[in-house]
């Protein structure tokens, strides 16, 4: 495996899924064109979204300046070659998934840290201690099922050839 190819097998693993686009069945939905095709991954170009209100790099706009294209990696399931246009999707789901793991789970280990530091040592700052230790014990859990989910390889976006 080469470099670029590892490097768009990581940005894959990732989980970049916050394509902004139309909703179906098959979950948020952004058309793109293959830009390039490395390994077993295509890069693939999502045009920019319009803003809602269009007036993002003017005076009295929200100030941020205006997105470019968007650039994804994507496994290469369906064989897309450079040029071809595609439709990337997020799964129904997928979403969701990531938000519980990402905001739940180190929430059930602060209040299980405090909890058990609480019982053992009593409140105050000894549940403190224990609220901390176990934001610390959840952020580690959720680094080594990052790790296990990316060597899974579980799609988080996928591709399909538009026709």
């Amino acid at each position: 495996m080469t470099m670029r190819s590892r490097e768009i097998a990581a940005q894959a693993d990732l989980g970049e899924a916050t394509i902004k686009g139309c909703s179906s069945a098959a979950g948020n939905e952004s058309e793109g064109v293959v830009t390039g095709v490395v390994g077993d991954f295509a890069e693939v170009e999502v045009a920019a979204l319009p803003s809602a209100c269009g007036k993002c790099g003017d005076k009295g706009g929200c100030g941020k300046p205006q997105a470019g294209p968007r650039r994804y990696a994507v496994r290469n399931a369906v064989g897309a070659r450079v040029g071809d246009r595609v439709l990337l999707s997020v799964p129904h789901g997928a979403v969701l998934k990531a938000a519980m793991l990402s905001y739940l789970m180190p929430l059930v280990f602060v209040i299980g840290g405090a909890a058990v530091a609480a019982a053992w040592l009593g409140d105050g700052l000894p549940a403190v201690a224990g609220a901390v230790l176990g934001l610390a014990a959840g952020l580690v859990f959720l680094r080594i099922l990052h790790t296990q989910l990316a060597t899974r390889r579980e799609p988080w976006l996928r591709l399909t050839l538009k026709r």
